[in-house]
């Protein structure tokens, strides 16, 4: 429909004369066709996932076999990660891994530190866009009042002294448990 536009054909007319356009509305509704036919495999994809959820789901978190880091824990990942920093190896540290029989440590956790969540970020982020667009639209005014905000943020910041946490080691050795007997269960651990 484009190459008609470009033409000069008018839309939404009821009928058109000219014969000459009649193989370009006829490539239009073929690709209408085509399009159509990716949204009906789409619905039934969908549907046939939700049938079929139990049968099809992954409890191994590497359904493709990949070959980076990201593939060697669960998925969602716990929050903390890993429960031991990763020896690295190779580029491809999971394939590496998996190739050389890789065995999940079953003992030996600790606690492990975490830093807590906070939205500091998210405010300096805000004022420092205020001073931007106080700076823009010469809102002298605005864009001071938002850099001592912004300063304000970063100074109060600095004396959240409550930054972080440790996951107990009985967390983890339940989580890495529970993670073990899902991938024994599928045969990969």
């Amino acid at each position: 429909l484009y190459v008609l536009g470009l033409m000069g054909v008018t839309r939404r007319m009821s009928k058109f004369d000219d014969p000459s356009l009649q193989i370009w509305f006829q490539i239009a509704a073929f690709g209408a066709v085509l399009i159509a036919l990716g949204i009906l495999c789409f619905v039934i994809q969908l549907v046939v996932s939700y049938v079929r959820r139990e049968s099809l789901r992954d409890t191994t978190g590497d359904p493709w076999n990949g070959r980076t880091l990201e593939w060697s824990t669960s998925s969602p990942p716990p929050a903390y990660n890993f429960a031991f920093t990763p020896k690295i190896e190779d580029n491809d540290a999971w394939y590496d891994m998996k190739a050389n029989q890789y065995a999940r440590p079953k003992d030996g956790f600790i606690a492990i530190h975490m830093p807590k969540n906070t939205g500091a970020g998210f405010i300096v982020a805000a004022l420092s866009a205020l001073v931007g667009f106080g700076l823009i639209w010469h809102m002298w005014l605005l864009a001071a009042a938002g850099f001592v905000a912004m300063l304000a943020a970063i100074i109060v910041h600095t004396f959240n002294y409550k930054r972080d946490y440790h996951i107990p080691v009985e967390e983890v050795v339940r989580t890495e448990g529970e993670r073990t007997r899902l991938l024994m269960a599928a045969g990969h651990a």
